[in-house]
């Protein structure tokens, strides 16, 4: 078991380290931290504290959902959530505040001398960045401890309403990245500042390609899980 927290410690370590670098590769956010982006953007909290929150209320989402609907069985599941929720905030700002000192996109094309080659350096930054992340989804899904919040949320939605998980899990990302977009323009016009530069900060190429490659970078990488199990 010890071997096994081991495991999950370090896939949230990945995964917090993948959204990192989504954020500041400058092209979007990966849907689940872009709620919590948009508002460490137009507040003087973090994007780990909004993700915390976030998680927080998708585990108060989750008792509701199981809520006479074997809840029981769930609870140490659900509660074993919560410390690591937290855990995996602290990751995430780490990870910005790390990285955005040393190895944003900016500071490499800035140290390169080369600030027309910016976007390519951010694409290639963006996909690393989702690469990472997808290591991370592999390592959390590998010990069987826990789930994070927004997956197990889904996956006990799915089970209640006997829907498909995927098309569940689809509908979910799209809603987050929606509410994020509701909160990004509320704040511009609160701000009188630009809605389009707004909804560019949230959704860009790299929220589309976060969607759509993590699994199948996930995919790839399990058929090395082998060698993970005999470890």
């Amino acid at each position: 078991m010890i071997r096994k927290y081991i495991i999950y410690i370090l896939g949230l370590y990945f995964v917090a380290l993948g959204v990192a670098m989504i954020l500041l590769s400058g092209l979007g956010s990966s849907p689940i931290s872009s709620w919590a982006y948009v508002m460490s953007l137009n507040t003087s909290l973090s994007v780990g504290f909004y993700s915390f929150l976030m998680n927080a209320m998708l585990i108060v989402g989750q008792y509701l959902v199981l809520r006479h609907h074997g809840l029981r069985k769930e609870l140490l599941n659900i509660g074993l959530q919560i410390p690591f929720s937290f855990l995996f905030g602290a990751f995430i700002d780490a990870n910005m505040y790390l990285l955005g000192r040393v190895c944003t996109p900016a500071i490499i094309t800035g140290i390169a001398g080369v600030p027309s080659a910016l976007y390519l350096v951010q694409l290639i930054y963006l996909l690393a960045g989702i690469f990472v992340l997808s290591v991370g989804v592999l390592l959390e899904i590998k010990p069987q401890v826990t789930m994070m919040s927004g997956e197990a949320y889904v996956f006990y939605v799915s089970r209640r309403w006997k829907k498909e998980f995927g098309k569940v899990k689809i509908w979910f990302d799209c809603s987050l990245v929606v509410l994020a977009l509701v909160f990004a323009v509320g704040f511009a016009l609160y701000y009188d500042a630009s809605v389009t530069d707004s909804i560019l900060m949230v959704a860009r190429e790299g929220t589309l390609l976060s969607a759509l490659l993590t699994g199948y970078f996930v995919k790839i990488l399990s058929h090395h899980a082998q060698r993970l199990d005999n470890i």
